[in-house]
């Protein structure tokens, strides 16, 4: 009984803690974090707006699979981040206004990462106080706290514990329940968003299940626990097969080379950050170096303090005459799990070259694994201490740091984030009111952030606010501005050489920007150029707005010779290699609009390609007499009414991608790759229907892999529960003594 009310206590109170450290988002009025990192604000740019999204989508009773208003189309679902599936987000973003269920979010993903934890130690038969205090450093650790502008990392990261306690009980309890809410809860975190965290997840929970299953031989137990990562990985299909298409059309299908795997390594210095959190400064006040001028070190991946005592009761451990088999396997986690932390400066940094290890950036993040084996010890420490420590006095005392732990903790973030209104950040700003027609280029706007985060951080905000301004990805997607750029995990492969090409076109440095040609700025409809830079470009270009502040100043350029969208030609040119297909982009000759680049692979596959090829558009006749008209133009459905004088090309300046469609009065026809990136279809003279849906394949696959799943899950928990399978190693079945029958007990005795 005593046992029961410390959990209702311990529980209630991270529930409280939780609700005082992110009251502050909702009351007096509703606030948004809006930290920046480099380059830009994650939390602004990517994590609040792609949440934003899910609302609007869910909100009006469909799913965010496609954007035509960012990096010219992308696959918002497919890249995985939205977290589309992931039941949190369908409940607060499908019932609540995008603010309060995004402040909700992180609320509940850092809550959910500490119920879970305090679960995991209870299964492992851990006390409620030693529970209580995995929970709380976990939860305001450097890493969770300084996360909160990566939302999907911390909603995947939230599931780990969740995950790791089901694998224990599967192996360790009888399988019913365990082994169907083992598969449901892997299938949660995959839906989450974040591949990484469910991989650190695998890793864990497969180690200590091995742990515990290889020793004694216990094959059934191993099996149980394999038959469920397996249906949730099934469940997990609506997700995983659209992303699995997204890998294959990024521009490292196989895996980061070993250098870009480790990217961001912890160097061993950084260890410090256990103790010291700041100790080599902090990017709140611009006094933490950048990465780029310190060994690819990031504050945010690399800040593991959980605070001292912690660390005070893992170093006790260490004098344990008779250490437990448990603190071994957590001691043997946390040495792994440095060294690959550790990536390009630890021995292990061969291991990044290896699928899945080099799926994946950031080895730092194997921290979290350090973070949860030194609370796990450190909790075992505490329960060793309190057994032989029973005076009323000690246990005061224990209950007075246990106190001071959290307070302290959440002191020292408490200030770390920039927060701000959320009406100044969600009002538009007026360089809207003067954006024309086509997408927006941004220039100059990273090495502003830059300068700006390196200097003073975010301790003089203004800056920050009138750089939402630049209309950068993704916050565009906020006002209905149609941008160039995509900001994402990944990328795909053909719009990113496109942006390589226009890339070379342009110049920057600290003071000043060079635009050579908009050729190629034209052909991928970019009407409008927003620069942070003074700019020297064509003078075809007119200024329409400009805003100068103590700041910084920024500029509107209008285009008005960019190509519309979507567009007919008559005549076009074949590619045989990429590199082929790159010299023409870039031959000043080539003039999209009034002629098409298309891949010779397609050419020879499709004859009615062949008459277009070659021909010069100058002696093309009837041309001028070609029209298009919108119908429709939604994210996922695109309607033209098309006017041909004669059979030609319509060409979509939108990104080239699966999943689409094209149809001519109808009847479906191919969609060919063209300038590389963008679409084109054939159209028959006369005046006709045509639309592009996107209805990818590899959703309607997923889902119908994910039902499946679900419903073998529910057909095992039904023979289980009615076979009354229990969890006991054949050895020890073996070993039991048989009672002799005047000596076994009577139900009714029982």
């Amino acid at each position: 009984m005593r046992s029961v009310w410390a959990d209702r206590i311990g529980i209630l109170s991270l529930f409280l803690l939780v609700g005082v450290f992110f009251a502050r988002l909702f009351y007096p009025s509703p606030q948004l974090i809006v930290t920046p990192d480099y380059g830009r604000s994650d939390a602004w740019h990517f994590s609040f707006v792609t949440k934003y999204t899910l609302s609007q989508a869910l909100q009006s009773r469909s799913l965010p699979l496609w954007r035509n208003d960012i990096g010219q189309g992308f696959p918002l679902l497919a890249e995985g981040q939205t977290g589309t599936f992931f039941l949190p987000n369908l409940v607060l973003f499908g019932l609540l206004p995008p603010v309060t269920a995004y402040n909700l979010a992180l609320a509940v993903a850092v809550l959910t990462l500490g119920l879970g934890l305090y679960w995991w130690c209870r299964v492992v038969r851990l006390s409620p106080l030693a529970g209580w205090l995995t929970a709380v450093t976990v939860m305001f650790s450097g890493l969770t706290i300084t996360q909160l502008p990566h939302i999907t990392l911390l909603q995947a990261m939230s599931m780990l514990p969740i995950t790791a306690a089901l694998s224990a009980l599967v192996v360790t309890r009888k399988p019913f329940p365990w082994v169907g809410l083992l598969a449901v809860s892997l299938a949660q975190q995959i839906y989450a968003g974040f591949p990484q965290a469910v991989f650190l997840t695998l890793v864990i929970s497969g180690v200590s299940v091995l742990w515990h299953t290889l020793p004694k031989k216990d094959w059934r137990a191993l099996s149980y626990w394999f038959v469920a990562i397996m249906l949730g990985i099934g469940g997990g299909a609506m997700q995983l097969l659209p992303s699995w298409e997204f890998l294959k059309e990024s521009p490292n299908p196989s895996g980061f080379s070993p250098e870009a795997a480790t990217m961001y390594s912890m160097p061993l210095k950084h260890i410090v950050s256990f103790i010291s959190p700041f100790f080599f400064g902090n990017p709140a006040v611009g006094s933490y170096p950048p990465f780029y001028a310190f060994d690819g070190s990031i504050f945010w991946e690399n800040t593991a303090y959980i605070g001292l005592i912690p660390l005070f009761l893992l170093g006790l451990s260490l004098f344990r005459v008779r250490a437990s088999t448990s603190i071994v396997f957590w001691w043997l986690i946390i040495i792994v799990s440095l060294m690959l932390a550790g990536g390009k400066y630890a021995p292990t940094y061969i291991v990044f070259s290896i699928w899945p290890l080099n799926l994946f950036r950031v080895p730092s993040r194997f921290l979290w694994l350090v973070i949860i084996g030194v609370s796990f010890i450190a909790a075992h420490t505490l329960d060793h201490f309190r057994r032989h420590t029973r005076t009323p006095l000690s246990h005061i005392f224990i209950y007075m740091l246990m106190a001071l732990h959290s307070g302290q903790l959440m002191y020292t973030w408490w200030s770390y984030h920039l927060i701000e209104p959320a009406a100044t950040w969600m009002t538009a700003p007026d360089i809207t009111n003067h954006v024309g027609s086509g997408r927006v280029l941004t220039i100059g706007e990273g090495s502003i952030y830059n300068d700006v985060v390196t200097t003073t951080g975010w301790s003089k905000p203004e800056a920050f606010s009138l750089l939402k301004s630049g209309l950068s990805p993704n916050s565009n997607m906020l006002w209905g501005v149609n941008q160039y750029h995509v900001y994402a995990g990944r990328y795909l492969h053909r719009p990113a050489i496109g942006s390589g090409l226009l890339d070379e076109t342009l110049t920057t440095d600290e003071k000043h920007a060079t635009l050579s040609a908009l050729r190629l700025a034209n052909m991928y409809g970019i009407g409008n150029i927003i620069s942070f830079l003074p700019l020297t470009a064509p003078s075809t270009l007119r200024e329409v707005y400009h805003r100068q502040s103590p700041e910084l100043a920024i500029t509107l350029y209008a285009n008005e010779e960019a190509h519309p969208r979507a567009y007919t030609v008559h005549s076009a040119t074949a590619a045989a290699t990429l590199t082929e297909a790159i010299t023409i982009l870039r031959d000043p000759e080539f003039v999209a609009g009034k002629s098409v680049m298309l891949e010779r692979h397609e050419v020879q596959a499709d004859n009615t390609l062949l008459p277009f090829i070659g021909k010069s558009p100058d002696v093309l006749s009837g041309t001028q007499a070609d029209h298009i008209a919108w119908q429709k133009d939604t994210h996922q459905r695109i309607d033209l009414s098309v006017t041909m004088a004669t059979p030609g090309l319509l060409v979509l300046a939108d990104t080239h991608y699966p999943g689409w469609i094209a149809t001519v009065d109808g009847k479906e026809t191919p969609i060919f790759a063209a300038n590389l990136s963008q679409r084109a279809i054939t159209v028959p003279q006369g005046t006709h229907d045509v639309s592009f849906i996107y209805q990818p394949t590899t959703l309607r696959w997923g889902s119908v892999i994910s039902v499946v799943s679900a419903i073998i899950t529910v057909l095992l928990m039904i023979v289980l529960k009615r076979s009354g399978a229990v969890r006991t190693p054949k050895k020890a079945r073996q070993r039991a003594p048989r009672l002799p029958r005047t000596h076994r007990t009577s139900p009714t005795r029982a």
